[in-house]
């Protein structure tokens, strides 16, 4: 079977297992569903085209710059996370350095706490056509709360996460920074309305940039950061995200992906996106690995901005973690 069959192939099976989490937006859910339904009564071609944009839709809903697979998967019975390339998404690294300004200036406005979405033409240039389709996007952004006793970080952190790993930072020359309750990067974007009604600002009245606060009772997919410092001064990103419904998460990259084996013999992804968003170096490389346990499935993820990161530390960080984590509690 040629390249291209199997990736049509791909497509209708991640289409056909789609799962949208309960918790998340109804509107957004019914979005996809009536998508869907209307492309199911078009041709056999625009049945696959809609395949590729349902995919494409449940990123810009689920997660939106959480980018760490090549149409590779990695999961467990109750969660799994794939992502297939692109040539779809687009790039242009002063467009990005100014989509960040904007970002940044938002942030600035905000209380601690607090969270935004915003939107831009330029936010707008950078991502897939997905206005033509029907959906609607926006970035998120905040101003989270940070922690920066790591002692008293560590012990909030062991009472949320099952079983919880993180790395030994002696061994690994690494420096606390902070901690905060949201993922590493981005965010996602469930307010579908008020995506909307940004972009209707922008393009109806002329402006150039339009943002909204928002208002979550809880994080519908919960996410926990750690930040360090390494031996040469550049920052390292230990993050943790809690799936504890049935899920499946999928989604668009243009990022370099290698599936390996952790020594536990565990599967991990190491990701090395060069189009990246969310740092000034346009560089994002990454080593994910998931953790089952009984309550929940928890996807850890070491990761770092800096052209000087390379796969043999962020491989060693991992480890370590996996093994602080037996120590804590041996096997039985």
């Amino acid at each position: 079977m040629r390249i291209e069959e199997n990736m049509k192939v791909a497509y209708r099976e991640a289409a056909a297992k789609l799962v949208v989490p309960t918790l998340a937006d109804r509107k957004a859910k019914a979005a996809i569903d009536r998508m869907l339904e209307a492309r199911t009564r078009r041709s056999s071609i625009l049945r696959r085209r809609s395949t590729q944009w349902a995919i494409a839709g449940s990123l810009a809903l689920l997660i939106m710059g959480f980018t760490t697979q090549y149409f590779v998967k990695i999961g467990d019975d109750r969660f799994s996370l794939e992502m297939t390339v692109n040539d779809q998404i687009r790039f242009d690294e002063h467009t990005a350095s100014v989509v960040r300004n904007q970002l940044q200036t938002i942030r600035s406005q905000l209380a601690v706490g607090e969270k935004a979405l915003v939107y831009s033409p330029e936010i707008e240039s950078l991502l897939p056509d997905y206005r033509s389709k029907g959906l609607f996007y926006a970035e998120y952004v905040s101003n989270p709360y940070l922690f920066k006793d790591y002692g008293e970080w560590k012990e909030r952190l062991a009472g949320l996460v099952p079983e919880l790993a993180l790395p030994d930072a002696e061994k690994n020359g690494l420096v606390f920074v902070d901690g905060k309750d949201e993922a590493a990067y981005g965010g996602s974007v469930f307010e579908m309305e008020t995506a909307k009604r940004l972009q209707a600002e922008v393009t109806e009245q002329g402006k150039a940039l339009a943002w909204e606060k928002i208002e979550r009772e809880e994080e519908r997919l919960p996410a926990y950061t750690t930040s360090y410092r390494d031996a040469g001064g550049h920052e390292l990103i230990f993050s943790v995200q809690l799936f504890g419904e049935k899920i499946k998460l999928v989604g668009l990259t243009q990022a370099q992906q290698e599936k390996i084996r952790l020594s536990d013999g565990r599967e991990a992804l190491y990701s090395v996106n060069d189009k990246f968003l969310y740092a000034d170096s346009n560089r994002y490389a990454s080593l994910s690995w998931i953790d089952t346990q009984e309550e929940a499935s928890v996807l850890y993820t070491v990761g770092s901005f800096s052209d000087a990161a390379t796969k043999e530390q962020l491989i060693a960080v991992a480890e370590s973690a996996i093994s602080q984590q037996a120590i804590v509690k041996p096997a039985a």
